[in-house]
C-alpha cells in the first residue's frame, strides 16, 4: 500500500467512524421553543460546557457523546416532548471536544468521569442537589457513563449504554488508529480525528481495569447494540450479558449499525422511559414502607 493510499484510507476510515453530525445552529436544531440553555462549570481547571433542557427537578438525564463528537448528537432527545415532561436533560461537550477545551484531551476514562461528576450533583443552575441521574452514553461515551455509575453509585440512578465500547477483546486499535500516530497522517487529517485517536489508543487497558467492577453495579443497566455495527463489535452485547449483574437489559437491534441512536431513537427513548418508570415504582415502594 502506498503512502498516499494509507493516508487516504486512514482519513476515510476515521470519517466513517466519527460519532458526530454536521454542525447546525441552535435554531436549526430546535425550530420551536423550548430550547436548551448553554451553561458552563469548572472542574480541575477545565471549563466544561453543557446544554440543559429544564424539566422536573426530581431526576436528570445526562447524555454523553462518543468520539469525536459534541452535545449536538443528543439534540433530538433534548427536543423529545415526553422526555421533557419527565426530567431535566443535560447534553455535555466532553472535555477535549466542542466548547469544553477542544483539543485539550483527557484520554483516561476515569479522569473523564471525574470531570463530569459535578453534573451528577447538579451545578448551581442545574436541577438541584439530591436529584438522581440516568446516565446515557453512546460509543466511547458508553464506558464513561459506566465509569460514572461505578465510581458514583449514590448519584447514578441507572444507565443506558448504546453501542458502547466496553469489551477489551474487541476494542483493539485498528490499522487506521495506528496510522494516525504517524506524523504525515496526523498533519493531513482533521484535528478532531487526532483528538479521537488520543482517546482510542489507550482504551483497552482501561477497559480491562473496569472488568472486575461490572458485577458490582447496583443500579439498572440497559445495553442497546445493533447487530450490524461495524465500529463496535456486535459481540459487545454478549460481553455485557456476561459481565453485568443478572437482570440487566440487553437489547439487540436487528439490521442496525453503530448509529442506532439516530436511526432508531425510539428504542433509546423507550429504554430511558422504562428506567424512569422503574424509578417511580421503586420510590412508591420506599414511601409505602417508611
Amino acid at each position: 500500500m502506498t503512502v498516499a493510499r494509507t493516508i487516504a484510507g486512514a482519513v476515510l476510515a476515521l470519517l466513517l467512524a466519527a460519532c458526530a453530525r454536521e454542525p447546525r445552529t441552535l435554531e436549526q436544531l430546535f425550530p420551536k421553543e423550548p430550547r436548551p440553555e448553554s451553561l458552563y462549570y469548572t472542574a480541575d481547571g477545565y471549563r466544561v460546557h453543557y446544554m440543559q433542557m429544564a424539566g422536573p427537578a426530581g431526576v436528570r438525564i445526562l447524555f454523553i457523546h462518543g468520539t469525536p463528537g459534541d452535545w449536538t448528537g443528543w439534540a433530538h432527545y433534548l427536543a423529545d416532548p415526553e422526555l421533557q415532561k419527565r426530567a431535566t436533560m443535560i447534553a455535555v461537550d466532553r472535555p477535549g471536544f466542542g466548547d469544553s477545551g477542544a483539543g485539550h484531551m483527557v484520554p483516561a476514562i476515569r479522569d473523564q468521569a471525574r470531570l463530569l461528576e459535578p453534573l451528577l450533583r447538579g451545578p448551581p443552575s442545574g436541577s438541584g442537589p439530591g436529584a438522581s441521574t440516568i446516565v446515557v452514553g453512546h460509543s466511547l461515551g458508553g464506558p464513561i457513563a459506566a465509569e460514572l455509575a461505578m465510581d458514583y453509585p449514590a448519584e447514578v440512578r441507572s444507565a443506558v449504554l448504546i453501542a458502547p465500547s466496553i469489551d477489551p477483546s474487541t476494542e483493539q486499535p485498528r490499522w487506521y488508529n495506528q496510522a494516525m500516530t504517524w506524523w504525515p497522517v496526523r498533519r493531513l487529517a482533521p484535528d478532531e480525528f487526532a483528538w479521537s485517536n488520543a482517546e482510542i489508543m489507550p482504551l483497552v487497558p482501561e477497559l480491562e481495569s473496569m472488568a472486575p467492577r461490572w458485577k458490582s453495579l447496583p443500579m439498572p443497566v440497559t445495553v442497546i447494540q445493533g447487530d450490524k455495527d461495524r465500529l463496535v463489535d456486535p459481540r459487545t452485547a454478549d460481553y455485557a450479558a456476561r459481565m453485568l449483574p443478572s437482570g440487566a437489559a440487553i437489547v439487540r437491534v436487528p439490521d442496525e449499525g453503530h448509529f442506532v441512536l439516530w436511526e432508531k431513537p425510539q428504542i433509546v427513548v423507550k429504554a430511558i422511559l422504562a428506567q424512569l418508570d422503574a424509578g417511580l415504582v421503586a420510590a412508591s415502594h420506599t414511601g409505602a414502607g417508611s
